[in-house]
Protein backbone atom coordinates (compact mmCIF):
# COMPACT_ATOMS: atom_id res chain seq x y z
CA UNK A 1 0.00 0.00 0.00
CA UNK A 2 3.04 2.29 0.00
CA UNK A 3 3.56 4.95 -2.62
CA UNK A 4 6.74 6.13 -4.28
CA UNK A 5 7.78 9.71 -5.01
CA UNK A 6 7.27 9.11 -8.72
CA UNK A 7 3.65 8.07 -8.05
CA UNK A 8 3.02 11.27 -6.09
CA UNK A 9 4.46 13.37 -8.92
CA UNK A 10 2.18 11.55 -11.36
CA UNK A 11 -0.82 12.03 -9.04
CA UNK A 12 -0.09 15.76 -8.67
CA UNK A 13 0.24 16.13 -12.44
CA UNK A 14 -3.10 14.36 -12.93
CA UNK A 15 -4.67 16.60 -10.28
CA UNK A 16 -3.44 19.72 -12.08
CA UNK A 17 -4.71 18.48 -15.45
CA UNK A 18 -8.11 17.65 -13.96
CA UNK A 19 -8.31 20.86 -11.93
CA UNK A 20 -8.55 19.07 -8.58
CA UNK A 21 -7.80 20.96 -5.37
CA UNK A 22 -7.26 17.86 -3.22
CA UNK A 23 -6.18 14.35 -4.08
CA UNK A 24 -6.10 11.22 -1.98
CA UNK A 25 -3.32 8.68 -2.31
CA UNK A 26 -2.58 5.43 -0.55
CA UNK A 27 0.51 5.53 1.61
CA UNK A 28 1.35 3.71 4.79
CA UNK A 29 5.00 4.30 5.37
CA UNK A 30 6.58 6.53 2.73
CA UNK A 31 8.83 9.09 4.39
CA UNK A 32 10.69 10.35 1.32
CA UNK A 33 7.98 12.82 0.33
CA UNK A 34 7.60 16.43 1.37
CA UNK A 35 4.34 17.71 2.90
CA UNK A 36 1.97 19.34 0.43
CA UNK A 37 -1.36 21.00 1.11
CA UNK A 38 -3.24 19.24 -1.66
CA UNK A 39 -2.56 15.65 -0.62
CA UNK A 40 -4.67 13.67 1.82
CA UNK A 41 -3.19 10.28 2.61
CA UNK A 42 -5.42 7.23 2.89
CA UNK A 43 -4.01 4.92 5.57
CA UNK A 44 -5.17 1.68 7.12
CA UNK A 45 -3.76 2.85 10.47
CA UNK A 46 -1.80 5.85 11.66
CA UNK A 47 1.82 5.78 10.50
CA UNK A 48 4.60 8.26 11.40
CA UNK A 49 4.14 10.08 8.07
CA UNK A 50 0.69 11.11 9.33
CA UNK A 51 2.42 13.73 11.48
CA UNK A 52 3.36 15.54 8.27
CA UNK A 53 0.27 15.09 6.11
CA UNK A 54 -3.46 15.43 6.37
CA UNK A 55 -4.82 11.88 6.43
CA UNK A 56 -7.85 9.65 6.70
CA UNK A 57 -7.92 6.21 8.30
CA UNK A 58 -9.54 3.87 5.78
CA UNK A 59 -10.90 0.35 6.31
CA UNK A 60 -12.25 -2.09 3.75
CA UNK A 61 -12.99 -4.94 6.14
CA UNK A 62 -15.94 -4.73 8.53
CA UNK A 63 -13.81 -6.38 11.26
CA UNK A 64 -11.41 -3.42 11.12
CA UNK A 65 -14.14 -0.79 11.38
CA UNK A 66 -13.71 1.05 14.69
CA UNK A 67 -13.97 4.51 16.22
CA UNK A 68 -10.71 5.63 14.58
CA UNK A 69 -11.94 4.82 11.07
CA UNK A 70 -12.80 7.87 8.95
CA UNK A 71 -13.69 6.12 5.73
CA UNK A 72 -15.12 2.67 5.09
CA UNK A 73 -14.84 1.25 1.56
CA UNK A 74 -17.62 -1.19 0.73
CA UNK A 75 -18.92 -3.35 -2.04
CA UNK A 76 -22.60 -2.47 -2.48
CA UNK A 77 -23.48 -6.18 -2.62
CA UNK A 78 -22.08 -6.99 0.83
CA UNK A 79 -24.42 -7.37 3.78
CA UNK A 80 -25.41 -3.98 5.13
CA UNK A 81 -26.71 -5.18 8.50
CA UNK A 82 -23.23 -5.21 10.02
CA UNK A 83 -22.46 -1.79 8.59
CA UNK A 84 -25.67 -0.46 10.11
CA UNK A 85 -24.64 -1.75 13.53
CA UNK A 86 -21.02 -0.58 13.41
CA UNK A 87 -21.28 2.76 11.59
CA UNK A 88 -20.98 5.98 13.54
CA UNK A 89 -22.04 9.53 12.83
CA UNK A 90 -19.61 11.23 10.43
CA UNK A 91 -18.21 8.01 8.95
CA UNK A 92 -17.50 8.23 5.23
CA UNK A 93 -18.85 5.27 3.26
CA UNK A 94 -17.14 4.90 -0.11
CA UNK A 95 -18.32 2.93 -3.12
CA UNK A 96 -16.17 2.50 -6.21
CA UNK A 97 -17.46 2.76 -9.77
CA UNK A 98 -14.59 0.74 -11.27
CA UNK A 99 -16.17 -2.61 -10.39
CA UNK A 100 -19.25 -1.84 -12.50
CA UNK A 101 -17.23 -2.01 -15.72
CA UNK A 102 -17.20 -5.80 -15.38
CA UNK A 103 -20.94 -6.17 -14.70
CA UNK A 104 -23.63 -7.06 -17.23
CA UNK A 105 -26.76 -4.90 -17.59
CA UNK A 106 -28.83 -6.77 -15.02
CA UNK A 107 -26.10 -6.66 -12.39
CA UNK A 108 -25.44 -2.98 -13.14
CA UNK A 109 -29.11 -2.27 -12.41
CA UNK A 110 -28.82 -4.16 -9.11
CA UNK A 111 -25.61 -2.24 -8.32
CA UNK A 112 -27.42 1.07 -8.85
CA UNK A 113 -30.30 -0.08 -6.62
CA UNK A 114 -27.86 -1.07 -3.85
CA UNK A 115 -25.90 2.19 -4.15
CA UNK A 116 -29.14 4.17 -3.86
CA UNK A 117 -30.02 2.26 -0.69
CA UNK A 118 -26.56 2.95 0.76
CA UNK A 119 -26.98 6.63 -0.11
CA UNK A 120 -30.30 6.69 1.76
CA UNK A 121 -28.69 4.87 4.70
CA UNK A 122 -25.92 7.48 4.80
CA UNK A 123 -28.42 10.35 4.73
CA UNK A 124 -30.53 8.89 7.54
CA UNK A 125 -27.53 7.98 9.73
CA UNK A 126 -25.46 11.14 9.25
CA UNK A 127 -22.70 9.32 7.37
CA UNK A 128 -20.94 10.77 4.33
CA UNK A 129 -21.76 8.98 1.08
CA UNK A 130 -18.73 8.90 -1.22
CA UNK A 131 -18.83 7.63 -4.77
CA UNK A 132 -15.33 7.24 -6.19
CA UNK A 133 -13.93 6.18 -9.52
CA UNK A 134 -11.75 3.60 -7.78
CA UNK A 135 -9.14 4.35 -10.43
CA UNK A 136 -5.67 2.97 -9.94
CA UNK A 137 -4.48 4.33 -13.30
CA UNK A 138 -5.42 7.18 -15.60
CA UNK A 139 -7.13 4.65 -17.89
CA UNK A 140 -9.65 3.78 -15.18
CA UNK A 141 -10.60 7.38 -14.38
CA UNK A 142 -14.15 8.58 -14.89
CA UNK A 143 -14.70 11.98 -16.51
CA UNK A 144 -16.35 14.70 -14.43
CA UNK A 145 -19.30 14.82 -16.83
CA UNK A 146 -19.83 11.05 -16.61
CA UNK A 147 -19.46 11.14 -12.83
CA UNK A 148 -22.08 13.86 -12.50
CA UNK A 149 -24.37 11.95 -14.88
CA UNK A 150 -24.11 8.86 -12.67
CA UNK A 151 -24.98 10.95 -9.62
CA UNK A 152 -27.98 12.51 -11.41
CA UNK A 153 -29.14 9.08 -12.61
CA UNK A 154 -29.21 7.97 -8.97
CA UNK A 155 -31.21 11.04 -7.97
CA UNK A 156 -28.27 12.78 -6.26
CA UNK A 157 -27.66 16.45 -6.98
CA UNK A 158 -24.00 16.76 -8.08
CA UNK A 159 -23.81 20.29 -6.67
CA UNK A 160 -25.00 19.13 -3.23
CA UNK A 161 -22.83 16.01 -3.40
CA UNK A 162 -19.60 17.95 -3.95
CA UNK A 163 -20.57 20.54 -1.33
CA UNK A 164 -21.25 17.81 1.26
CA UNK A 165 -17.96 16.04 0.56
CA UNK A 166 -16.04 19.31 0.91
CA UNK A 167 -17.77 20.04 4.23
CA UNK A 168 -17.14 16.48 5.44
CA UNK A 169 -13.43 16.66 4.58
CA UNK A 170 -13.17 20.01 6.32
CA UNK A 171 -14.82 18.54 9.41
CA UNK A 172 -12.13 15.86 9.66
CA UNK A 173 -9.48 17.54 11.83
CA UNK A 174 -6.73 15.21 10.73
CA UNK A 175 -7.61 15.79 7.08
CA UNK A 176 -7.39 19.54 7.56
CA UNK A 177 -4.01 21.01 6.74
CA UNK A 178 -2.61 23.13 9.55
CA UNK A 179 1.18 22.72 9.44
CA UNK A 180 3.82 20.05 9.36
CA UNK A 181 5.33 19.10 12.69
CA UNK A 182 9.04 19.72 13.09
Amino acid sequence: MGIHVLDIDRALTMAKILGLDLIGIDSNNSVRIKPLENIILRMDKKYPIADYYPHLIVADNIKLLDGKTDLFVIDPFQKKDTIKRKSKRGLGIEISIVSTKKLDGSMTGKWIKEVKSIYEFCKSNHCQFILSSGATSINEMVSARTFDSILKFMGISPKNYWKEISEWLYSKDKARWIHAKS
